[in-house]
């Protein structure tokens, strides 16, 4: 190698010279211009509606940005991509922005749930407007409140409520609550559902919460939320609105509405069938339990009734989901006259999207 290196210096030094730039020790000339000779860069490794500046790709134009008069940014903390979504009434199919929380704040959006049949809750003919007030029926009759989970379990239910920004509900159920301050330990925020007109147990609706973690500066997407019928939870035999009932509903896939078959019960890592209650292996509807099934049937649904209050207790379950899947842990607790109900995903990388 060393007499073709040689061979090559000469050869450079007889060649005439054109160069117009005359570039110093350790920089090279490339299209006009100084840059390291150590660099390994070409134009090919740009993608489009970017440009080679250095050894570095950047955009040729500024980012975009959502026009405030008819859109709202939304951004996805996974990829950064910020996508600008109407606030137009579009229809229910139509998605709801929820932009991050700023200054140490949380947005929270999602839609709210029949709990008896799993359909979204949204009322006759809905176009996506947003509530006004005086309704009786149908998620504009219902009111969404953000409670420090931990201090509101403790204080069985009296207290821990967290201040936030406007709290938006439309007719399609959809719904958005800004500017949700932080919760202390263990961080958690549950979201309470009930009517408006009559909230408590002789209601319109029978009090509903969920639990969510905190994200401070962050978004929660895609929360669901569920309204109780007082008429639904006299089929549930077995459980007791009076000590509190707990609801766990398992989800199939990492995200959607899906729901898993299959699945038992576990708090703090092992089963407990004299404390667990599910529906029949066919129930779509959450109206009657059945004593002899012993796992979730298709509506992904189970009851657990908690005779230790502490809220260090943590739930899951085993089962209906393929290998290298498992599912999520949430703490709960029983309070007295809440139906309380908790969401699980499948965690792991084999699991499906």
């Amino acid at each position: 190698m060393y007499p073709r290196s040689v061979l090559l210096a000469l050869l450079a030094a007889l060649t005439p010279s054109c160069k117009a730039v005359d570039c110093g020790p350790g920089t090279t000339e490339r299209n006009g211009s100084c840059v390291s000779s150590s660099a390994t860069v070409s134009a090919a490794r740009c993608g489009p509606f970017t440009e080679l500046h250095g050894d570095m790709c950047i955009p040729m134009f500024p980012p975009a940005t959502c026009d405030p008069a008819t859109t709202t940014p939304d951004t996805d903390l996974g990829t950064g991509v910020t996508t600008c979504i109407g606030t137009g009434a579009a229809g229910c199919s139509a998605k709801l922005a929820c932009p991050v929380g700023t200054g140490g704040k949380q947005t929270i959006c999602g839609q709210l749930y029949d709990f008896e049949t799993g359909a979204p809750l949204a009322q006759a003919g809905a176009s996506g407007a947003p509530c006004g007030t005086c309704a009786t029926t149908g998620p504009c009759a219902l009111g969404i409140k953000a409670y420090d989970a931990g201090v509101f379990a403790q204080s069985g239910g009296a207290s821990g409520a967290l201040a936030t920004g406007p709290v938006y509900i439309d007719d399609c159920g959809r719904f958005r609550i800004s500017d949700v301050s932080q919760p202390g330990p263990p961080g958690a925020i549950a979201l309470g559902v009930d009517d408006i007109a009559q909230p408590g147990v002789m209601g319109l609706a029978s009090p509903a919460g969920v639990a969510i973690p905190a994200v401070a500066n962050g978004a929660s997407k895609d929360v669901e939320a569920f309204f109780v019928k007082p008429a639904t939870i006299p089929g549930w035999s077995g459980t007791s609105l009076a000590s509190g009932i707990f609801g766990l509903v398992y989800h199939s896939k990492l995200a959607g509405t899906e729901l898993a078959a299959g699945v038992t019960v576990t708090r703090n890592g092992g089963t407990d069938a004299a404390h667990t209650l599910y529906f029949g292996s066919t129930a779509a509807s959450r109206t009657t339990l059945d004593s002899n099934a012993h796992v979730t049937g298709a509506n992904g649904t189970a009851f657990y009734n908690i005779t230790n209050p502490a809220l260090t207790d943590m739930y899951s379950g085993t089962g209906g989901l393929p290998g290298g899947c498992t599912w999520d842990s949430h703490a709960a607790v029983a309070l007295p006259g809440l139906v309380f109900i908790q969401t699980f995903r499948p965690t792991g990388t084999s699991c499906t999207p």
